[in-house]
């Protein structure tokens, strides 16, 4: 797993299907501070396979986590 940042956004790169989930539950786990502090949710995007983003949203209500499948505009 590999873990790129920006502010307010995380990409996950994973290899296997084994390592998705406890990559995406990190990633959701370290924007959460800011996601609490900034009144916003999380938006969690399918990039490609093997790769995601997990970024704040605040067209995303506070305390929620929202997934997708391809990038929109943001």
């Amino acid at each position: 797993m590999t873990m790129q940042a920006a502010p307010g956004c995380l990409v996950v790169a994973v290899q296997t299907r084994r390592e998705l989930d406890a990559a995406l539950d990190e990633a959701v786990g370290l924007l959460k501070p800011a996601a609490v502090t900034g009144q916003v949710g999380i938006s969690v995007t399918r990039l490609a396979p093997g790769r995601y983003e997990a970024r704040l949203n605040g067209d995303v209500s506070p305390g929620m986590t929202i997934e997708r499948w391809g990038s929109e505009p943001q």
